[in-house]
């Protein structure tokens, strides 16, 4: 049984022009916000509320893309800190064999992460391919995963406050 392997050059083209569709949806939102100011057409609000709804879910595939390249960033840093420092002048068979050994539950789990973003870039493609394909790629460096994580926050809706505890009725004053 034979694995087909993830297109790393795929998926970074696929990803790159996601961005710059995610940028032209971001400059078409000003153009119809900045009418809405200028000519005052309110009936543009809902065309600017739609581009804004799809214009999230497009960010949301973006994040959910580089989500999985922080599991092989973090996959190959735990990998990296388990051999620890290379000596290369006394590398021996038992460290080799060693290394190979260590590598081998990580290899599983990395191949389990490479079949996610196959299937992630098969749904995109699916999804936003008609729409990305003659755009040219938009290099982006891929930000902390820290950063995507608080952007991620503060793009969902606020959650409702919590009802206020109702005050007791007042007390009739006697006189």
């Amino acid at each position: 049984m034979s694995h087909e392997l993830l297109d790393l050059e795929e998926w970074g083209l696929v990803l790159n022009k996601m961005l710059k569709f995610h940028f032209n949806i971001s400059e078409e939102i000003k153009a119809v916000v900045q009418a809405i100011r200028k000519e005052m057409k309110p009936e543009l609000i809902p065309l600017a509320e739609d581009k804004a709804t799809f214009g999230k879910q497009v960010k949301k595939a973006i994040r959910e893309m580089w989500s999985l390249e922080y599991e092989v960033d973090e996959l190959q840093s735990k990998f990296a800190e388990s051999i620890g420092k290379l000596d290369l002048d006394n590398l021996d068979v038992d460290f080799i064999e060693d290394m190979m050994l260590k590598s081998k539950p990580l290899q599983s789990v990395l191949q389990d992460i490479r079949d996610r973003q196959k299937a992630k870039l098969e749904d995109i493609k699916k999804l936003y391919g008609d729409a990305i394909k003659d755009l040219e790629p938009m290099k982006v460096v891929r930000p902390a995963k820290k950063e995507i994580a608080a952007e991620a926050a503060a793009d969902k809706p606020a959650e409702p406050a919590p009802a206020a505890a109702e005050a007791p009725a007042p007390v009739a004053a006697t006189a």
